[in-house]
């Protein structure tokens, strides 16, 4: 089998990417061949930076992965340079739901028909699979759908939208209302358009039955990829070192992943309890909020590596993980396979995934009380009843299934393989 990927696979640092990484890594055991067409804004790049283009070529070839001879073409045509770069979110999203779309045939033009049994878009933006749609010499496309760009409606968009940015005052709530119609709804608009015209076949998630969520979608075939997601096994090792008295959040620091919310819920915890933050901000002016309103007993470290962000965690009482937009949350895997128990808001992508697990207390959105309380209830508890609950038999049986790459990787091809037969 031929798979033609069109997907962000540069970026390591991202949970998204890291995913699509690691599959990758054991599909090409199994299939014939894997091309790789990279996104406009690569190439884009490749076209101006001689250095980025090497270290894509040479990137993409350690994976195991064919990038098209067409590929050099687009880099060097003209058609390229009219891909804006380092623009603003506002010219970003007139682009994307305008330009983008025209370029795609133009480039289209240049990369001709590319054969593959399949060919597949590992997010959910219709910029991607719209391409897809203009190279692909058969029907057999489609995307993994991570459930965080645009929900069923405008009005959920905005509820969801609202809850997640609201945090930041007024501007935020501003916000809100611009991510709505300029970047959910388009989006949203042009995944009903491809569906409706019989592009596309086929779309998966890692979390929710997507169905649920895009009535559109009964038109194509969908299915939960389970296991979704894994973490590296060699976490295992890091449990039962012992704990500290002190909580953790890492992440991409935005208001959709609550970074403005900690503060509010720390605030009332007690001021002996520090709570360590790790991560990159989203944007400058996020950042300047959290250093303003940031209590004594919240440390901030930046971003940190690897080695140090699992010893962190592995020490730490509790992971507070106050996120309103996920799905399969690797941060709340990994930190479960470190031994660290969990409070979270109870939204749909991680309830679907670890309701039931008593390790992860799932609280309501945006009940700040509440996640306090739960805050709380895992410092009073006495030793043993903290050991059993990171040693609960049935959290162990969910790590159990979801510590295997490979085992992920393999269910995915099973499913591109049904698409094509």
């Amino acid at each position: 089998m031929r798979i033609l990927l069109h997907s962000y696979l540069l970026e390591a640092g991202s949970g998204g990417v890291k995913r699509n990484r690691e599959v990758i890594k054991y599909w090409k055991k199994y299939v014939d061949e894997i091309i790789y067409v990279p996104l406009l804004g690569d190439m884009r790049r490749a076209s101006e930076d001689d250095e980025f283009r090497k270290k894509m070529y040479n990137e993409i070839k350690s994976l195991g992965l064919e990038i098209p001879e067409k590929v050099s073409e687009v880099i060097d045509s003209e058609v390229i340079k009219r891909v804006p770069i380092n623009m603003s979110k506002l010219k970003f999203d007139l682009y994307s739901n305008t330009t983008h779309y025209k370029i795609n045939s133009e480039i289209s033009k240049i990369m001709g028909k590319i054969d593959a049994d399949i060919y597949y878009a590992q997010q959910e933006f219709p910029q991607m699979v719209d391409f897809l749609t203009k190279i692909a010499k058969n029907r057999n496309i489609g995307a993994l759908i991570h459930i965080e760009n645009f929900l069923g409606s405008l009005t959920e968009d905005f509820s969801h939208f609202y809850r997640a940015y609201s945090s930041m005052g007024l501007s935020g709530i501003m916000y809100a209302f611009y991510v709505t119609f300029l970047r959910s709804y388009p989006r949203r608009r042009k995944w009903v358009e491809l569906i409706n015209s019989g592009k596309v076949k086929f779309a998966f998630s890692v979390s929710e039955p997507l169905v649920e969520i895009y009535p559109f979608m009964r038109k194509i075939y969908t299915r939960v990829l389970k296991p979704g997601n894994a973490f590296d096994k060699k976490l295992l090792d890091f449990r039962d070192k012992g704990k500290e008295d002190y909580s953790v959040f890492y992440a991409r620091l935005s208001p959709s992943k609550g970074v403005l919310e900690l503060l509010k819920i720390w605030r009332k915890i007690d001021e002996n309890k520090k709570l360590i933050v790790m991560g990159k901000f989203s944007d400058k002016k996020v950042e300047k909020l959290f250093m303003k309103n940031k209590p004594k007993n919240v440390e901030y470290l930046g971003f940190v590596p690897q080695d140090k962000l699992i010893d962190i965690v592995s020490k730490a009482k509790v992971l507070v993980y106050p996120s309103h937009s996920d799905s399969f949350s690797l941060v709340i895997l990994e930190s479960l396979a470190l031994g660290t128990p969990v409070i979270a808001y109870k939204i749909p992508g991680i309830r679907s995934v670890y309701e039931g697990l008593s390790a992860v207390k799932l609280v309501k959105e945006g009940d700040l009380a509440q996640f306090r309380q739960e805050i709380r209830k895992i410092y009073d508890m006495s030793t043993k009843e903290y050991e059993d609950l990171i040693n609960d038999k049935k959290l162990w049986e969910f790590l159990d299934e979801h510590s295997s790459w490979e085992k992920v990787a393999l269910n995915e091809l099973e499913e591109l393989k049904k698409v094509v037969n």
